[in-house]
């Protein structure tokens, strides 16, 4: 492995632990799971990545796929049996964000 690689690879270790790397977040309606994708050194990198995992949703047929790049600290990949109701507009609302631990 290149050294350029490694110090990547620890950069994005270290955004994840503190919070700051970057996700693809999915939202299903159908089945009903958020999922997580990352996690990414910068904005840009999760752009890119983003497009594949949609591709992957569609083939295994998930509807109501709503998708947003964002930083977080997921505990979890995937969130599964997620009550996604619609709202007053007929969108589905997002999940909340996971919260940092404090301390």
């Amino acid at each position: 492995m290149k050294f350029k690689d490694s110090f990547r690879e620890l950069f994005t270790s270290v955004l994840e632990r503190v919070g700051l790397a970057w996700w693809v977040k999915i939202c299903t309606t159908h089945p009903p799971c958020a999922y997580y994708f990352g996690p990414f050194a910068t904005e840009e990198e999760a752009v890119a990545a983003q497009p594949g995992y949609l591709e992957d949703l569609l083939a295994e047929q998930a509807e109501g796929i709503t998708w947003e790049i964002c930083q977080a600290r997921p505990q979890v990949l995937t969130v599964e049996d997620l009550i996604v109701p619609a709202n007053g507009n007929g969108q589905v609302p997002r999940p909340p964000e996971p919260q940092l631990p404090l301390g």
